[in-house]
């Protein structure tokens, strides 16, 4: 199962692969996160997560908890946690993108703890997307700037 970057194009954002979260969690953490969801039923097995390695500072888990119950009109809710535990980000995001887009991608800046992920997001108009940026800083990911980009369907 490939758990590492399968390419890096000019941009420096790295390609991860979505990979099911008992494969690749430690169950003390996949534990904790699932107890937040009290009163859901979410069945660990269809939770999807991407892990995102770094240097030196531990390791990342983007979790897609593949729940309708977890999403709404704006879109589903995504997590960041570290692997000691602590979420480092959460956010309602709209996995419905043209083919050609992906919903996160993942920057390699080698000289922050952690890389810089954006969530893409469809716009009103046909054929733009929103590129919202958020950067690790203060223990924490930060909203760092937005941008739309015109795609080709």
């Amino acid at each position: 199962m490939l758990n590492r970057a399968s390419s890096i194009n000019k941009t420096n954002k790295i390609e991860y692969s979505w990979q099911n979260s008992v494969d690749i969690v430690p169950q003390p953490l996949l534990t904790q996160v699932l107890s937040s969801f009290s009163k859901t039923k979410l069945d660990k097995k269809s939770i999807k997560v991407l892990k995102i390695p770094s240097t030196g500072a531990g390791t990342l888990f983007i979790f897609d908890f593949r729940s309708s119950q977890l999403c709404g009109i704006g879109g589903c809710l995504y997590q960041v946690y570290h692997s000691e535990g602590k979420r480092f980000l959460e956010i309602i995001a709209n996995p419905q993108l043209p083919p050609s887009q992906q919903l996160i991608k993942v920057e390699n800046d080698s000289y922050k703890p952690f890389p810089c992920i954006t969530f893409s997001q469809q716009t009103t108009m046909k054929y733009m997307i929103s590129e919202n940026k958020y950067c690790f800083d203060t223990g924490r990911y930060t909203y760092f700037y937005e941008t739309w980009t015109t795609i080709n369907q």
